[in-house]
């Protein structure tokens, strides 16, 4: 089976360091959204948007669980078919992606080391999906370029943002609030239950909603 396509824009010694993983050119869908859990599709509807993520846009996931959330957001849309670069220094635990209902033979986990903003530049024009953080000492500038190429994309990038630090304008927020395992009628510890707030220069108003991992 040949080798995937790489990419030509990202750095040459990116590659030679071995921090790429894997990379595969993706085949970009002409949907005007990127479909989401039913849960997070209602929430985008009440506040008068379509029920999935526009494409071009950019999401931030903070609060208590970012990436317990941003494994639930991407979900539908890995499952249906659409690839995930996975642009971080700290690597997604791929259990729990499995569990979510991910496909992990659809994501691609890249290193960005020093070369973060050349790597998304590459990433955000092969692949459906990018989530990434922002490493200490990028500037302020390079963040902004990086929100336009994907305004001109035909994606969405996620960003996860820890508890504590500071978010930054995007086209939509989803804020965990706090997380809960309510306990069944048999004692049992049910499907954990995120309790999120979205937001964004794109909702007018802030909408609260829940979303359960593990339910069945």
């Amino acid at each position: 089976m040949p080798s995937p396509a790489l990419p030509k824009q990202i750095p040459a010694n990116v590659f030679a360091t071995g921090h790429v993983t894997t990379l595969s050119r993706a085949v970009l869908k002409r949907d005007r959204s990127v479909p989401v859990p039913a849960s997070i599709g209602h929430a985008l509807r009440t506040a008068g948007l379509s029920r999935g993520l526009p494409r071009g846009s950019v999401c931030a996931v903070t609060g208590v669980a970012p990436v317990g959330f941003a494994a639930v957001l991407l979900a539908e849309a890995n499952r249906s078919g659409s690839w995930v670069a996975w642009c971080s220094g700290v690597a997604p635990n791929i259990r729990a992606l499995h569990d979510a209902g991910w496909s992990p033979d659809r994501l691609v986990c890249i290193d960005p080391q020093r070369e973060w903003l050349a790597c998304m530049g590459a990433c955000v024009g092969q692949f459906e999906l990018v989530v990434t953080q922002v490493p200490a000492g990028v500037p302020a500038a390079d963040v902004r370029r990086m929100t336009t190429m994907a305004a001109h994309g035909n994606g969405v990038v996620v960003l996860l943002v820890p508890h504590g630090a500071a978010s930054m304008p995007v086209d939509f927020e989803f804020r965990v609030e706090r997380c809960e395992w309510p306990v069944s009628n048999t004692g049992h510890l049910s499907a954990q239950v995120l309790h999120v707030v979205l937001g964004g220069r794109r909702v007018a108003e802030p909408r609260a909603f829940e979303v359960a991992i593990g339910a069945s």
